[in-house]
């Protein structure tokens, strides 16, 4: 994270968003300011923004899986979030213009009124991954990252579902549940000290 923040704030809070809710791109993008509660320390997804082809543009439209969901956020993340709405204030408020209330979070103007575009995070994503060395990491990744992260760490996979926005955690198993071989060395463990006992 600390490349990140060097190289590009808003970025920074884009990708730490993506590392620790496990929103899709479009998702993130369409986040609007009136979805993230800084009090309760959570984020509604409700919307994506994808682009609708050379004639179309972008078109703001339901979640990929047509659920709207609420996700918690750390203590860390929502000071961060915090201080960025504050930046985003300011910036507004420098060309003499208010930062609206349901602008996007993520956003071209300073009004908020205006959102990324799906193409240009990707962009953001390959510019930093070349810094890093990382040139095989896809900015869909953080997604998979936050899901195997949280199956490995034993959280149950109906709260992964519910974080990712899948209506089944059969979907979440099927498409995250890699085979981690810690946890098979402490299922082994387990099942073994069972039969010592």
């Amino acid at each position: 994270m600390r490349l990140v923040d060097e190289y590009d704030v808003d970025f920074a809070m884009y990708v730490r968003l993506a590392a620790t809710t496990g929103a899709r791109r479009s998702q993130l993008i369409a986040l609007r300011w009136s979805d993230v509660d800084l009090d309760g320390g959570t984020i509604t997804f409700a919307r994506a923004i994808v682009h609708g082809g050379t004639d179309i543009g972008l078109v703001e439209r339901g979640t990929k899986t047509g659920l709207i969901w609420k996700v918690a956020l750390a203590d860390a993340t929502a000071r961060r979030l915090v201080d960025y709405r504050d930046l985003c204030s300011e910036r507004a408020e420098a060309v003499h213009t208010t930062l609206a209330e349901n602008g996007f979070v993520f956003a071209l103007e300073p009004d908020g009124s205006a959102s990324w575009r799906p193409d240009g995070a990707t962009r953001r994503w390959a510019r930093l991954r070349t810094k890093a060395g990382l040139d095989e990491v896809r900015l869909h990744d953080l997604r998979h990252y936050v899901a195997t992260q949280l199956l490995g760490a034993g959280v149950d996979p109906r709260t992964v579902a519910g974080r990712l926005g899948h209506s089944n955690p059969a979907i979440t198993m099927s498409v995250y549940g890699d085979f981690l071989p810690e946890k098979d060395r402490a299922a082994a463990d387990f099942l073994d000290g069972l039969l010592d006992d």
